[in-house]
C-alpha cells in the first residue's frame, strides 16, 4: 500500500492499512469511506472535509507510479508500488463525489491448513484436486465477485510439484502463489502487450503448467485452444455455478468473432478442460468451495458433467458423490 508519512493526505487512512484484517479500503465520496473484512463491507468513522481531500489522496497515490491527473480523464486503474492496487473514478463521472478503491496486496497467505479449518474446503476435496493435479488435468475455478476463487487458485498451484515449470500469464498481476519454478507473464505492465500474444508466448517457455488470470474477454478462445492443444493449465471466471461457468466460457469465446458456432465453440471446450470448481461466498461471508464437476465430454453437442463434490449447507459437509473421476482410473 502506499508509503505512510506524517505529513500526507493519505494519513488518515493509516489504521486502515495497517489492519492485516481489512482487504479493500473504499472511498465513496468524502462522506463514505468502508472496508471488506472477513468476507462483509463495514462502515468506518473515517470521513474526508470535502472532495477536493478525497482527490488529494488520489493524486498522492498516482504520484507514487510517477502519474498525475490529467484534464478530462476521469478513470485510473494503477499497481502502487508494493502491488496493490488503486481503482479510482472521478467526479462528475461518480456522481456522489470521487470515488476510490484500494485493493490491498495480500502478504499473509491462506494456507491449505488454514482454509480446512476455517472449513472452506475438506481434506477429500483437497485431495481430489491433487490427484487432478498428479493427472495434469486442467482446472477452471469459478465463482462470483470476491468468492474467493483467485485465493483457491493460488492454492492448487502450490500443489503442483516443485520440479515442475510453471507459467503465469495475466493481464493484470494479481496471482499470490509460491511456487519454485513460477515465471510471471503481465499483459497491461509498464510495456503493454496484446494478451493473446502473451498466451502465445507464454505457451512456448516450456510451462509445465500454464495459469491464467481471470478469464474476462476474447482471449478466453485462444486460451481454450492452447490448453486443448495439450497444455495443462489452471484459470478462474466469474460465474454463479459450474454450469454457469461453461455458459460464460461460449460467451467469452464468441467474443473472438472468429465465425465459430456453439458447436466448434463446445468442441474446444471439452477438449481444453476436465475439472471445474465452483467457489463461494455465503451470506455469512464465509467462502467455500460448494460444486465440483468433470467435464467428461460432449454427446450430442450437449456437455457430459459428472458431479464429484457437492457442499450441503444444512449439514455444512462436503459430500463426494462417489463417482470416480475419469483421471482416477
Amino acid at each position: 500500500m502506499p508509503t505512510k508519512t506524517t505529513k500526507s493526505a493519505l494519513e488518515v487512512l493509516n489504521p486502515l492499512l495497517d489492519d492485516p484484517d481489512i482487504l479493500e479500503i473504499m472511498i465513496d465520496g468524502p462522506d463514505r469511506v468502508s472496508v471488506e473484512r472477513g468476507g462483509r463491507i463495514e462502515d468506518t468513522a473515517v470521513r474526508f472535509g470535502s472532495n477536493e481531500e478525497v482527490q488529494k489522496v488520489i493524486e498522492e497515490a498516482l504520484a507514487m507510479t510517477g502519474q498525475k491527473i490529467e484534464a478530462g480523464k476521469t478513470l485510473y486503474d494503477v499497481r502502487l508500488g508494493d502491488n496493490s492496487r488503486m481503482m479510482a473514478v472521478l467526479s462528475p463521472t461518480s456522481i456522489n463525489g470521487h470515488s476510490v478503491v484500494f485493493r490491498k496486496w495480500k502478504t499473509r497467505q491462506v494456507t491449505w491448513e488454514k482454509l480446512i479449518e476455517y472449513r472452506s474446503v475438506s481434506p477429500e476435496v483437497r485431495d481430489l484436486i491433487q490427484s487432478a493435479i498428479r493427472a495434469r488435468v486442467s482446472i477452471l475455478v469459478a465463482g462470483g465477485t470476491a468468492s474467493g476463487k483467485t485465493t483457491v487458485a493460488n492454492r492448487i498451484v502450490e500443489l503442483i510439484p516443485s520440479e515442475e515449470r510453471v507459467v503465469a500469464v495475466e493481464q493484470t498481476h494479481e496471482l499470490q502463489f509460491d511456487h519454485p519454478r513460477s515465471v510471471f507473464l503481465e499483459a497491461d505492465g509498464n510495456v503493454p502487450v496484446a494478451m493473446n500474444d502473451l498466451l502465445t508466448a507464454g505457451s512456448k517457455m516450456r510451462p509445465d503448467w500454464l495459469v491464467i488470470g481471470e478469464l474476462r474477454g476474447a482471449e478466453t478462445l485462444h486460451a481454450m485452444q492452447i490448453m486443448g492443444n495439450g497444455h495443462s493449465a489452471i484459470s478462474t471466471i466469474h460465474a454463479t455455478s459450474a454450469e454457469n461457468a461453461l455458459s460464460r466460457l461460449e460467451t467469452l469465446c464468441l467474443m473472438a468473432n472468429l465465425g465459430l458456432g456453439l458447436d466448434d465453440i463446445r468442441q474446444i471446450i471439452a477438449s481444453a478442460l476436465r475439472l471445474i470448481i465452483y467457489q463461494e461466498r455465503l451470506p455469512s461471508g464465509r467462502r467455500k468451495i460448494v460444486q465440483m464437476v468433470e467435464l467428461k465430454g460432449l454427446e450430442e453437442g450437449r456437455y457430459i458433467l459428472q458431479p464429484l463434490m457437492r457442499y450441503n449447507p444444512e449439514t455444512e459437509s462436503f459430500d463426494l458423490t462417489g463417482a470416480k473421476a475419469g483421471w482416477e482410473r
